[in-house]
């Protein structure tokens, strides 16, 4: 049931990045685990007489901070017991969905558990880079495969107890279209090629410090965007001539992505193109070429081919999309009410 994996699926393969946190990596699994400097109890709360020990708490905190330093984002001592009792709320939910899982006997076959791990290592090169993620995390092998066994049955358990109260009869996606058009619109967009010369920033000459060698340098930089100005001069000289966009782009272009193509870059939005080229694309008529434009990456010469103009996307094209939407939002809600009842028949106990 692809539209619950949203909802349900772990979000390992961000957690476990490689990206050098030098500060996290200087910790190592000795260290006590404290939350705002004071120490955290080995047994954080109990859920029905299950213990939920710390290990996890620690392993989900280490996670949050990788990918808050991934984000540009600091976590602040005084934030920790705030965002620690949160992980322990959702562990909670976890733990009683789990439970009841297994009061139904719901099992998940080894080989699916096993293809989930493998689905992770495989995103790193060596396994040894696999291994050190995992610590990184608080992780081993052994308790990865426990916390993918236990997503993976509890997964299970809510489809088969939520999915078939789900009427579809009574989705509403034709309704939802006509209530949000303006999220259906497809914006105008350019159909555009271009020749590419490229150029140097003569600003970055590494660590040159020496006057005269910094001099040559500037010369030799110089010289260089000085012969790619001239060649797409004579280039812009041939097109005013009349000759092929598309066989001057496969002879001459330094794109070596489209020059193939005859320099064609496909089908661009103004907001995600080199804002340069997104300046004169909109300015041009269909089938006109543009003079010499330059940009951070040298001299480019464009040719809009075509206007794509702003539509609304059919429903029959967006209806798919809009009926996984509105299961999502029909799972999300009948899970919320199944923890609803199993918290208000749990005996919990919480400890931080």
């Amino acid at each position: 049931m692809k539209f619950l994996q949203p909802l349900f699926l772990p979000l390992f393969t961000a957690i476990l990045s490689l990206t050098p946190f030098t500060s996290l990596q200087a910790e190592t699994p000795d260290t006590p685990f404290t939350l705002n400097g004071r120490p955290v109890p080995h047994v954080v709360a109990q859920v029905n007489g299950t213990e939920l020990n710390s290990d996890f708490l620690e392993q989900e905190m280490v996670a949050f901070k990788l990918m808050s330093i991934q984000q540009g984002r600091e976590i602040k001592p005084e934030s920790e017991d705030k965002i620690a009792r949160k992980i322990l709320q959702r562990k909670i939910e976890e733990e009683l969905i789990y439970q009841k899982a297994r009061l139904a006997s719901v099992q998940v076959p080894d080989a699916i558990i096993l293809k989930e791990i493998d689905k992770i290592e495989k995103q790193f090169p060596d396994p040894k880079l696999f291994d050190r993620a995992l610590a990184m995390q608080r992780l081993t092998r052994g308790s990865l495969r426990e916390k993918i066994e236990r997503q993976l049955v509890a997964e299970k358990y809510l489809r088969q107890v939520i999915v078939p109260k789900i009427k579809k009869d009574q989705l509403d996606p034709k309704a939802h279209y006509q209530n949000n058009q303006s999220t259906f619109m497809k914006p105008k967009m350019y159909d555009v090629s271009h020749i590419f010369v490229g150029t140097i920033d003569t600003s970055s000459q590494g660590n040159v410090t020496d006057p005269a060698a910094k001099k040559k340098a500037q010369r030799i930089l110089d010289g260089i965007n000085k012969e790619a100005h001239d060649k797409i001069t004579a280039i812009a000289g041939k097109l005013e001539k009349g000759e092929s966009f598309i066989k001057l782009a496969k002879e001459f272009s330094e794109d070596e992505s489209s020059k193939e193509e005859g320099g064609s870059l496909g089908v661009l939005l103004p907001e995600t193109t080199i804002a340069a080229i997104a300046a004169e694309m909109t300015k041009l008529a269909m089938g006109e070429t543009s003079g010499i434009i330059q940009s951070s990456y040298g001299y480019h010469i464009i040719r809009l081919n075509k206007i794509i103009a702003s539509r609304m996307a059919p429903f029959e094209e967006v209806q798919p999309d809009i009926l996984n939407l509105l299961m999502v939002r029909e799972t999300q809600k009948l899970k919320e009410e199944l923890l609803i009842r199993l918290k208000k028949n749990a005996d919990i106990k919480i400890f931080i």
